[in-house]
């Protein structure tokens, strides 16, 4: 009997390292996914120890896009082919996420976020520019209003963090295994595809809008070389409440929030809207935290209104 229950238990154990060795994935060189995702409108710049990659489309009136945790500068895809027309469209792989990468300094704050906003437009000679940031872009993007007010004209924020902590949140297993101590080096290693696409299922209040080419791109980018860790890095960052700068906020502001979002809860959105003075809101149904993937010419048709609005003088 003990034999017996013996080679189950081995068996057991190497069902499970075989299970485990299944999940395990190696990084991928940037270089190779350079290649593989450079478009013509791509751009490098060393700032703040990261090589930051960002495109640079279209001419006039600059807007800088801000993605969000685990996502990429192609989250605003249908926003750029837009917007691009009319202005300069300049988008970011934040440090940790996309080609970028990790930096140097191993810091993923807000401060750091928003002084590499800073020095980026500084870097193009950029005096002022319209922000708009989703998800934690959208907290870089409300914290460097606040802190630069000079420097921004209007700002767009979709779904911001800030109120409700989705970190906190178990909505998510790469989110829960990234701030669990015996997981989280774990997750440097054991990322499959289908663990990214339950995590984007979760993004979309409509999943079947979810492309596999979209599934590939996020997957890839999570294996670049070095995100792992750095995404591993930035969940475990604590952020220093940076509410009390919405009243700061002196730019025109329009918010954007999906009313299926079930990462930070559409109930946040009065929060944004009654902290920062005069802004305006948009909610958006069946979508999730990324409206402007889901309903990108719905909610690029309501930027561009705001975007043409006359600014009315304050007090």
């Amino acid at each position: 009997m003990r034999f017996k229950l013996k080679n189950i238990a081995i068996a057991a154990a190497l069902v499970i390292l075989v299970a485990f060795a299944l999940m395990i994935r190696a990084d991928i060189p940037a270089e190779e996914l350079k290649a593989r995702y450079t478009t013509a409108s791509s751009r490098f710049v060393h700032i703040d120890g990261a090589d930051l990659h960002f495109r640079d489309e279209g001419k006039g009136t600059p807007i800088i896009l801000l993605h969000g945790t685990a996502a990429s500068l192609q989250t605003w895809d249908g926003w750029s082919a837009e917007l691009s027309k009319q202005y300069r469209v300049l988008r970011l792989d934040l440090p940790g996420f996309g080609l970028t990468g990790p930096n140097a300094t191993g810091s993923y704050s807000i401060d750091y976020y928003s002084n590499l906003l800073l020095h980026f437009m500084d870097s193009l000679g950029i005096d002022q520019a319209h922000i708009g940031g989703s998800s934690l872009g959208g907290q870089i993007a409300y914290d460097f209003a606040a802190t630069h007010p000079e420097r921004v004209q209007k700002l767009i924020l979709v779904s911001p963090t800030g109120v409700t902590n989705a970190n906190d949140k178990s909505i998510t297993l790469p989110f829960r295994m990234a701030q669990t101590p015996l997981l989280k080096h774990s997750l440097k290693l054991m990322t499959p595809r289908f663990i990214v696409e339950q995590s984007l299922k979760e993004v979309y209040g409509d999943d079947s809008k979810l492309k596999p080419e979209t599934i590939s791109l996020s997957h890839d980018l999570l294996l670049r070389e070095g995100n792992r860790s750095a995404f591993v890095d930035r969940l475990n960052t604590v952020d220093s409440d940076n509410l009390h700068k919405l009243a700061k906020v002196q730019a025109p502001t329009l918010i954007l929030w999906g009313e299926a979002d079930a990462w930070v809860p559409v109930a946040d959105a009065s929060r944004f809207q009654q902290g920062i003075s005069g802004a305006q809101l948009k909610l958006y149904a069946g979508a999730g935290h990324i409206p402007m993937e889901e309903q990108p010419q719905e909610t690029v048709q309501d930027v561009l209104s705001f975007l043409r609005q006359e600014v009315a003088l304050r007090d």
